[in-house]
């Protein structure tokens, strides 16, 4: 069965949506897909609280209001709840049924965007999971690669620039011995920077292993061919790149 947050998770931009009509998309959730015969307030609070969202202080008279107006969205029924009016539903559900279909997002995916700090890397990682819920799952990759050499990138810019650039000038390729804009890393080749990293101490062996791997996956998702990409693999890119270099470093 679906739950609220995957309902609202393919509504875009929805927690910055007004209340009222964050509350009209919950009702209609509780009673088209949850089976409410109708709903309370405390019905509503409970779906704020569970969706991390701001309780709403006028819910109850948002409610009575729009069930007494003769062009309100709800009805209020015998046993004091409310149920949405017949139009009213009916638009919500044209508008939910009409959304890209949407796969199912394991839990610890969701956890991880609560987990990224870096605001631009957290936006990032959001896009790249709103393309693999559409099934974009060579898309998904490509971003993720981008957000963990980027999150290593700059974690060496920031404070291990000397090991790096000790290992870069020992390096028997002398196109470049010394990073010293962030751009320049730019200018290595990927699967250089990684020996590098590792060379310097940076990355574990182990991370090292695995970034080798992410990198090979990436480049056949970045080209025409007939790999195929199931979620399956799609996620343990995901947790694995994360949890092992944007989270760790």
């Amino acid at each position: 069965m679906v739950i609220l947050s995957e309902f609202i998770a393919k509504l875009d931009d929805f927690s910055d949506w007004d209340p009222r009509r964050q509350i009209d998309y919950i009702s209609y959730f509780l009673i088209a897909v949850g089976g409410k015969r109708s709903v309370l307030h405390k019905d509503i609070k409970e779906a704020f609280s569970e969706l991390s969202l701001k309780d709403y202080k006028r819910t109850p008279q948002y409610l009575s209001e729009n069930a007494y107006s003769s062009k309100g969205k709800y009805i209020k029924v015998q046993d004091g709840g409310y149920r949405l009016e017949r139009g009213t539903f009916e638009a919500i559900k044209t508008a939910t049924e009409n959304e890209p279909v949407m796969v199912q997002v394991s839990q610890q995916l969701a956890d991880l965007v609560i987990k990224v700090k870096n605001t631009n890397e957290k936006s990032f990682l959001i896009e790249a999971i709103n393309c693999y819920r559409v099934e974009a799952y060579r898309a998904t990759i490509v971003l993720v690669w981008i957000i963990a050499m980027d999150h290593l990138q700059n974690y060496i810019f920031g404070g291990k620039l000397n090991d790096f650039n000790t290992a870069l000038a020992k390096s028997p390729d002398k196109k470049m011995s010394k990073i010293i804009n962030y751009d320049d890393f730019g200018e290595l080749n990927e699967s250089k920077f990684i020996e590098l990293a590792k060379s310097a101490g940076i990355i574990s062996n182990d991370v090292r292993k695995i970034l080798d791997e992410k990198l090979g996956i990436r480049n056949s998702a970045a080209h025409p061919s007939g790999v195929q990409f199931s979620g399956h693999k799609t996620t343990e890119f995901i947790l694995d790149l994360v949890a092992n270099v944007v989270l760790k470093y």
